[in-house]
């Protein structure tokens, strides 16, 4: 990618915000050959290493991306650089790194969306999350949130509710994709409570805030991390959170069980490398991205980002994803989630 496409990707929407940490360096990026043999473990990394974020610059993936992507560089000693390929919720970008040379110059920053839902919602996924990736290990783990503009002036999500089971009512929701975190939340909502909020699937997080903020669209499901500073700047208003507790960063705002919805599931960030990746390889990122989010600076931001920063080992990791692909099978199946 030549310097004048990247700073034209790293654009955001003239609407919305720089979110914090996102784009905060040009990518030069070089891609390694598919053809590349394994790298030897002892001189590893001797070029580049290319970081894929699946989704497009400006929400909460890239903005933890190019912050892990910063501190493992330095890690590593040697340069990681973020290429964002969006697409179909996640899905394009992991199929690329699933096909790529297995010599650790490759990764894939995988979601819950990509690794965990994938499977139950994609008929056709041209990969495999289990047999054709093998887990760095889990970065963070969080919720999601439900926001308002001034198309709903409801103060929350029983007010929600309470206004789609008026007889008439036609309110939407939106997400940052099929088959994502956000869609699946809403379906479970339209369920648990017995309403019907339409989804309309948008292709990133930031031109469905655009709409939430412009008053085309009245709610949406979307990303903490992406979704903070128009929170905080009063642009957009923050309903109810998805996860099993609240939001470090939104300590005010309820869950949606606290509201009386039983959506408890927590979204994950994951590194993951092409299966085949030489064992030695995947010890020296594992223990390196270990000691990068344990440092007090990531910590720190994680609270900024309203994430939890919290390293699981790649044993136990593999293990809670096979958990989470059955748990969101099941949610898929009852809520009736399907590709529009």
């Amino acid at each position: 990618m030549h310097l004048q496409a990247a700073r034209a990707a790293c654009a955001p929407a003239a609407s919305i915000p720089r979110t914090i940490g996102a784009c905060a360096m040009l990518i030069a990026f070089t891609a390694a050959p598919a053809h590349a043999a394994p790298a030897e473990s002892g001189k590893f990394p001797d070029r580049p290493i290319r970081l894929v974020v699946p989704f497009p610059p400006g929400g909460g993936t890239d903005v933890i991306g190019r912050l892990v992507a910063a501190r493992l560089s330095t890690a590593l000693g040697g340069t990681v650089l973020v290429e964002n390929v969006a697409g179909a919720t996640g899905t394009i970008g992991s199929a690329q790194v699933a096909r790529a040379a297995p010599d650790g110059y490759t990764l894939l920053l995988g979601i819950s969306a990509t690794h965990a839902i994938a499977p139950a919602i994609f008929p056709r996924l041209p990969y495999d999350p289990v047999r054709d990736f093998v887990p760095v290990g889990r970065l963070a783990y969080g919720g999601n949130v439900l926001v308002a503009g001034p198309a709903f002036t409801g103060k929350d999500l029983p007010a929600l509710i309470a206004q789609a089971r008026r007889p008439g009512a036609d309110l939407a929701y939106g997400s940052w994709g099929p088959g994502s975190g956000g869609h699946l939340a809403g379906e479970s909502l339209n369920v648990s409570s017995g309403i019907h909020l339409r989804h309309i699937p948008y292709k990133g997080v930031s031109p469905m805030l655009t709409d939430v903020m412009g008053g085309t669209l009245p709610v949406a499901m979307s990303d903490l991390a992406g979704t903070l500073p128009l929170i905080r700047s009063g642009k957009v208003r923050a309903l109810a959170v998805t996860g099993s507790e609240r939001s470090v960063a939104l300590p005010d705002v309820p869950t949606f069980a606290e509201s009386g919805v039983p959506f408890r599931i927590d979204s994950w960030f994951a590194l993951f490398a092409p299966a085949r990746t030489p064992a030695a390889i995947v010890d020296r990122l594992e223990h390196a991205v270990d000691a990068i989010m344990a440092e007090p600076a990531m910590q720190a931001q994680a609270a900024t980002l309203g994430m939890r920063f919290t390293p699981q080992p790649r044993a136990a990791f593999a293990a809670q994803m096979q958990q989470d692909i059955r748990a969101w099978a099941a949610l898929v199946k009852t809520s009736g989630a399907a590709l529009e």
